[in-house]
């Protein structure tokens, strides 16, 4: 079980609702009302754990006229950041960069993504392949994940899969 899991089940999970929004919105204020609503918790509840938060110093009150706005003390909540944050996977980031090239029909996940690498399956037709070797050096560089892609046109893909040379499980990760 890997950090954030511990943390999950560790935390109420209204109390991990509200400190998400934080974590994942750090320069962000929030009024009480906008907190609950956001989080799906009620108005009590939130004010309890802004509360707890305050005391524990994660969260800042600023105060302007009669309003009180809150947002995350990022030099104390960053080691909570670095477990909670919601991030994006090398796989999905590098399928977000790639899918802006509007020749790409399919992205197909072959096989089970590892712990440090993917093999992608691209396909369509006059593929932009720089675009597609910056996103996997991008993925290599951000994350130390490698991404091995191969690209083919859709008759080629067809042919293949009527063959029996893709077996075993996969994944559509993309599709137009």
């Amino acid at each position: 079980m890997d950090k954030k899991e511990v943390m999950t089940k560790l935390l109420d999970e209204q109390l991990l609702k509200l400190l998400k929004i934080f974590i994942n919105n750090p320069a962000q204020e929030y009024y009480l009302r906008e907190l609950a609503k956001r989080a799906r918790v009620p108005p009590a509840t939130t004010y309890r754990t802004i509360q707890l938060f305050k005391k524990l110093d994660l969260i800042k009150e600023h105060k302007m006229k009669r309003f009180k706005f809150y947002s995350l003390h990022e030099e104390n909540a960053a080691f909570l950041a670095d477990i909670l944050a919601d991030r994006k996977s090398a796989v999905q980031e590098f399928v977000d960069t790639v899918k802006q090239d509007p020749n790409i029909e399919m992205m197909v996940l072959h096989g089970k993504e590892e712990r440090s690498k993917a093999n992608i399956l691209i396909i369509g037709n006059n593929i932009d392949q720089e675009l597609i070797r910056d996103a996997a050096l991008q993925a290599k560089e951000a994350y130390g994940f490698n991404i091995i892609h191969l690209t083919l046109v859709p008759d080629q893909y067809n042919q293949m899969s009527s063959m029996g040379l893709y077996p075993g499980k996969k994944v559509i990760l993309y599709e137009k």
